[in-house]
């Protein structure tokens, strides 16, 4: 088995160089396919196996409060486990945002800055690009 410090440094660049394609292209449906079906589904499984490896049932009490949940992440692994949800949920979060900014002919260049933040900060991006795509279209909707 691989270790978490592997883990943690594959999925980083793994992850990096993905988000520079993303920007680069966004869009190529090529390659929100191969981002789509071998990145965040690769992703996926990582998560998936790892969360069998190493969650234990018995800390599901401890998602109630946060000074229960702190301890969940006082290993490497669970900080692991925890990275990678992001990272493969922030790539969803880009992934929606250049389809739908294509979509509603927003100029790829448009949307540059709000992907950067999609992958550094999820939901700054996130708000960015909805408030950027409302602006732009004059109207809100989902």
């Amino acid at each position: 088995m691989f270790s978490t410090d592997t883990l943690f440094s594959t999925s980083n660049t793994i992850a990096f160089l993905a988000w520079i394609i993303l920007i680069a292209l966004p869009y190529k449906r090529a390659v929100h396919q191969i981002l789509y079906g071998i990145i965040v589904l690769g992703m996926g499984v990582l998560y998936s196996a790892l969360f069998i490896q190493f969650f234990e049932p018995s800390s599901l009490e401890s998602f109630s409060t946060l000074d229960g949940l702190m301890p969940l992440f006082s290993s490497k692994e669970a900080v692991l486990l925890g990275w990678i949800h992001y990272l493969a949920f922030d790539m969803l979060a880009g992934l929606y945002i250049v389809r739908d900014a294509e979509k509603n002919n927003l100029p790829p260049y448009s949307i540059t800055v709000c992907l950067l933040f999609t992958f550094m900060a999820g939901p700054i991006g996130w708000t960015s690009y909805i408030l950027l795509r409302t602006i732009t279209k004059r109207h809100y909707n989902f």
